[in-house]
């Protein structure tokens, strides 16, 4: 048996992501597990549709278990994403497989070496008190240091095989090339492989048929009935919940908030008072130090009371979302050692801060979707089982 762990978003899923689970297959994974992000992303979003619907969509496609990445992970930096992704997958895999644009694995493991040295992280904490940017800064430092240059799936690459190191290593990694377009296109240049964002642009541009031509068939039949339940999210909705939030604080209310020092908080509140969206909000606010993403975090971080030192921390429990019978064969197996995967949302520990976290993220999610629910909603869902 080689159990082979992906980390993804699947916001949503798209011919890359069917790509990346077939190649693990090609390459000797008899058993695939996804590690997926809650209902927010890594950029610091809602996603566009439910974890159930989003897990059921990778089961579809060639998946055999989906485990969630619970909140604040999902949604913080690579450097808390990956390390608790990892620490997830190190409990019941053996390789770790993941797209990259270099699609050269010893060209990351040499970046993930320089990135654990003393040196690298005296510089980068130097760089970051002068106030650089911090994605800017470590893609320089690792072109300084390595002679190479490396783009963004590279560098959660890279994360991944730090986070091994550090929770005392044993997993084998493996990469594939990326194809298509940059994660960061918002057009569909590539009909093959377009990027998530792109496919997102047309949903939220109300062109819910247009996505059948970017996404493998099985999984675009999940999210069409998604779409019909009414399991995705009302992207105005956004705005008003934002706007009303931000404008009822200040910035004192938030000065123990991960992300929200250094007048963050305050400033995010200001603008709220400037801002008629919830788009425009992080425009407003965004600059070359806080990125987009920086900002979104801060505001999820804000609404759910997440600290810095829940960040650092690690996940007690995961939540299973989807499984067929080799799936279930691994839970069988887990049972006996590892952390504990839980069935039913009813089960989880409530007095674990994640599980605060989750229930206050996903309480919001409910108002977000299409079709309103009332807060309990996903503490009554079941997984996807095949």
């Amino acid at each position: 048996m080689s159990v082979f762990g992906i980390i993804c978003e699947t916001n949503p899923m798209h011919n890359g992501h069917k790509l990346l689970i077939d190649s693990a297959k090609a390459l000797g994974g008899s058993h695939i597990v996804c590690v997926m992000s809650g209902n927010t992303t890594q950029r610091g979003e809602f996603a566009i549709a439910d974890k159930y619907v989003r897990a059921e969509a990778l089961l579809s496609c060639g998946a055999d278990l989906v485990l969630e990445l619970p909140f604040p992970w999902c949604s913080g930096s690579a450097e808390y994403f990956s390390k608790a992704a990892v620490f997830i997958l190190k409990n019941i895999c053996d390789t770790v497989i993941f797209g990259s644009e270099c699609g050269d694995i010893d060209k990351l493991k040499r970046g993930a070496a320089v990135a654990q040295g003393d040196i690298f992280r005296e510089r980068y904490e130097a760089g970051m008190s002068e106030g650089k940017p911090a994605a800017g800064l470590y893609f320089d430092l690792l072109e300084e240091f390595t002679g190479q240059s490396f783009s963004s799936n590279d560098l959660l690459g890279i994360e991944y095989i730090k986070a091994d190191g550090i929770l005392s290593g044993g997993l084998d990694f493996k990469t594939i090339l990326r194809k298509g377009d940059p994660y960061t296109s918002s057009v569909t240049e590539n009909i093959s492989y377009p990027s998530a964002m792109a496919i997102r642009k047309l949903w939220s541009d109300g062109n819910t048929e247009g996505i059948n031509a970017y996404m493998p068939k099985k999984a675009a039949d999940v999210y069409m009935n998604a779409i019909k339940n009414g399991n995705i999210i009302d992207v105005k909705s956004l705005d008003m919940m934002y706007l009303s939030f931000f404008r009822t604080h200040t910035g004192e209310d938030f000065k123990d908030i991960a992300g929200a020092a250094g007048g963050v908080a305050n400033r995010i509140c200001d603008m709220s008072h400037r801002a008629c969206g919830y788009d425009e909000l992080s425009s407003l606010i965004s600059n070359k130090r806080y990125t987009d993403s920086n900002i979104k975090r801060t505001m999820l971080y804000c609404m759910s009371g997440v600290r810095k030192t829940d960040l650092e921390d690690l996940p007690r429990e995961t939540l299973l979302l989807a499984a067929n019978s080799k799936g279930r064969e691994l839970l069988s197996k887990n049972r006996k050692s590892g952390m504990r995967i839980v069935t039913k949302p009813a089960d989880l520990n409530a007095e674990l801060r994640q599980n605060v976290f989750m229930k206050r993220i996903d309480g919001i999610y409910t108002l977000l979707q299409r079709q309103k629910r009332p807060t309990g909603f996903f503490a009554k869902k079941r997984p996807y089982i095949e």
